[in-house]
């Protein structure tokens, strides 16, 4: 039978403190959805980051957002029904309102520079909703 040296047991011991860090790194990480987001939690993703690019047109809005993981993820959001896809939208964890359409936008359709969304995304389908992140003002 082998017995472990002292090394050994030094990088076992280095290995389980690192991956345990890791780990309560990564739970630190997540954030819990606002309750507009009625979808079930194993059947729900985000994508947090800085908007690279948006487009809001009269029946759709879409905007692709460079996450903090290194991935530039699309979402649309589909207002065909709607003058504008607010009912989807949060702002700093509130409804959003017409006047909010100035802390996102520089014109319409032009996204300010900096501004960064959490986009909830739902994998049955429905519109995600998609929560901005001003800069601070």
């Amino acid at each position: 039978m082998h017995t472990p040296t002292r090394s050994m047991k030094v990088r076992f011991a280095s290995a389980l403190l690192l991956s345990s860090a890791v780990l309560a790194q990564e739970d630190l990480s997540r954030v819990a959805p606002p309750p507009k987001v009625d979808c079930p939690r194993d059947h729900l993703t985000s994508y947090t980051g800085e908007v690279a690019q948006y487009r809001r047109g009269v029946t759709k809005t879409g905007l692709s957002i460079r996450t903090d993981w290194g991935t530039v993820e699309t979402v649309r959001i589909d207002h065909s029904g709607s003058q504008d896809g607010r009912a989807w939208f949060l702002i700093g964890g509130k409804t959003f309102e017409p006047s909010d359409w100035k802390r996102i936008e520089i014109s319409v359709g032009q996204v300010r520079a900096g501004v960064r969304a959490t986009a909830w995304v739902c994998d049955d389908g429905r519109n995600p909703i998609v929560e901005w992140l001003t800069p601070r003002e």
